[in-house]
């Protein structure tokens, strides 16, 4: 479903209900470290008017530092948090209801930048896995190695 969003006709109405899905990544603007969450202001820009109206809403999905599915709208108004991708894919559906939307998943991880209206148990989760992931070291610490211990000297 990589492409689907290049081969619509733009004076062809689209059906009510319908969320179209195009995988995107971020332009390599600025270089990122491998796995950091990208800011609030760094998502990619909407797509030509030609290839998708303004009257669409548009949703950005992916996941977070801590591996939770995230869903945001473009604009800003309406974002979650969720266990699985399908349930994110859910809540963008419903909450362009009756009009439909389009959903862009990216590779890049990122996070919610508002607050949360999808599944509690998730922010629960994602707060937890935070306070986790602060206890464990970046890098563990240097361990000493002593030659002289194989050669049965101390």
């Amino acid at each position: 479903m990589g492409g689907a969003a290049e081969n619509i006709d733009a004076a062809r109405p689209l059906r009510r209900g319908l969320c179209l899905v195009k995988e995107a990544g971020l332009a390599r603007r600025q270089p990122q470290r491998l796995g950091a969450a990208r800011a609030s202001g760094e998502f990619p820009d909407r797509p030509a008017p030609r290839l998708l109206s303004e009257s669409i809403p548009l949703f950005f999905v992916g996941r977070n530092k801590s591996g939770l599915w995230v869903v945001r709208e473009a604009e800003g108004r309406s974002g979650g948090i969720f266990l699985f991708k399908r349930s994110a894919l859910r809540f963008a559906a419903k909450k362009s209801l009756p009009i439909g939307c389009a959903t862009m998943l990216l590779r890049e991880r990122f996070e919610l930048d508002m607050e949360n209206q999808g599944n509690p148990l998730a922010a629960w989760l994602n707060a937890a896995l935070r306070r986790v992931a602060k206890l464990i070291p970046e890098y563990p610490p240097p361990m000493p190695i002593r030659r002289n211990i194989f050669r049965g000297e101390h």
